[in-house]
């Protein structure tokens, strides 16, 4: 009888979740749609004014990436996956009984294109530092299926990294320690850092943030902040089947001046056939997925939030407004004059204020 009272006076709250989730769903993709939309139109444009010929010609690339096999950076290794069986690539440089510091890099990506190189020489002196390959990027594995890069299967290969490398060997007899990180994630590969430091607080032991929000946030902001969904509105294209990998690939992956990355030849020849790139897009779409609880409070660990104020994805007042969410176990550093690709631009100046966060400074 009592069971029977309370379910019937939760039922108007539990219509008004499933609602708000209905709502959710039809706003991403009604979004989605219109960011098709949008930039294909500009992929008509670029058709019209560069021709068929030029626009839908792709040059096959067959030499390995230049830059992903650079041994200059670190020592290259792989892991394989006990529960996936996927093998996972990363380069790591540093003492082998240091504190494990495991890097996680954005969206296109991986180890060496736009992000962990130049850290890894900065940071090894005190950490192990390990730049990983997500799967489907760099040179660790891809799986074939978008269904295959559901968020519940990065962040298990993150953790099964994390207990696999975080573990620092120890006196023979010595009772195992647990393992643990210091986890960095910069642009999607911080969105992941966010879920593991909030889905498995006992593997992080302190968390460095670049330019990258909590998605559950990011929707509060976005809702105070309408130009963000123009800022994001390639994160609803890719939301869509292969439309967006058919604009990647227009003219040659080069599609203009303002996509820097896309000229590098590393990039360009993961992306390019033969090589697969749909698997470089299928972990986006689901980053925006609603079927995964999405914790409101803030990360056990303390954080570091590193934001550049000329950053073109990311409203520059999103990372103050973040900070006031998390303080007082937050830092956050905006650095004057940095675009969205801080461990490129600015691998110094992090490795100074990741250096001071951790032991303690301001």
């Amino acid at each position: 009888m009592l069971l029977s009272l309370c379910s019937l006076l939760l039922a108007p709250t539990r219509l008004l979740l499933a609602l708000r989730r209905l709502l959710a769903h039809l706003g991403v993709s009604v979004a989605a749609v219109a960011a098709g939309v949008a930039y294909g139109l500009w992929g008509v444009l670029l058709l019209l004014r560069r021709g068929p010929r030029r626009a839908l010609w792709r040059r096959l690339r067959t030499r390995p990436p230049p830059g992903l096999a650079d041994g200059t950076f670190g020592e290259h290794r792989y892991l394989r996956l006990e529960k996936s069986g996927l093998r996972l690539h990363y380069v790591t440089r540093g003492p082998p009984d240091a504190p494990l510091m495991l890097m996680l890099h954005g969206f296109p990506q991986n180890w060496w294109v736009f992000c962990w190189r130049f850290l890894l020489r900065e940071l090894s002196g005190r950490f192990r530092a390990v730049a990983l390959d997500l799967r489907g990027y760099g040179a660790s594995d891809k799986p074939a299926g978008r269904d295959n890069y559901r968020l519940e299967l990065l962040l298990g290969d993150i953790r099964e990294v994390i207990e696999t490398l975080g573990t620092p060997p120890g006196p023979p007899g010595a009772a195992a320690t647990s393992p643990k990180c210091i986890l960095v994630g910069h642009d999607w590969g911080g969105l992941l850092a966010w879920e593991v430091a909030l889905s498995h607080p006992a593997l992080v032991d302190k968390l460095v943030i670049m330019a990258a929000p909590h998605r559950a946030w990011m929707a509060d902001f976005t809702a105070c902040h309408p130009s963000q969904l123009l800022r994001s509105s390639y994160v609803f294209l890719f939301q869509l089947p292969w439309l967006p990998e058919l604009l990647l690939a227009l003219a040659d992956f080069q599609v203009g001046p303002r996509v820097p990355i896309m000229s590098l030849c590393s990039l360009l020849v993961t992306l390019s056939p033969p090589h697969p790139h749909v698997p470089i897009l299928s972990p986006c779409p689901h980053v925006l997925t609603l079927d995964t609880p999405m914790p409101r409070e803030p990360p056990p660990p303390p954080t570091l939030l590193l934001w550049g104020t000329h950053d073109a994805f990311l409203d520059p007042a999103l990372g103050p407004a973040l900070f006031r969410r998390l303080r007082p176990s937050a830092r956050l550093h905006l650095l004057p004059g940095a675009s969205h690709w801080l461990p490129e631009e600015k691998p110094r100046l992090l490795a100074h204020l990741i250096g001071q966060f951790l032991e303690g400074g301001e």
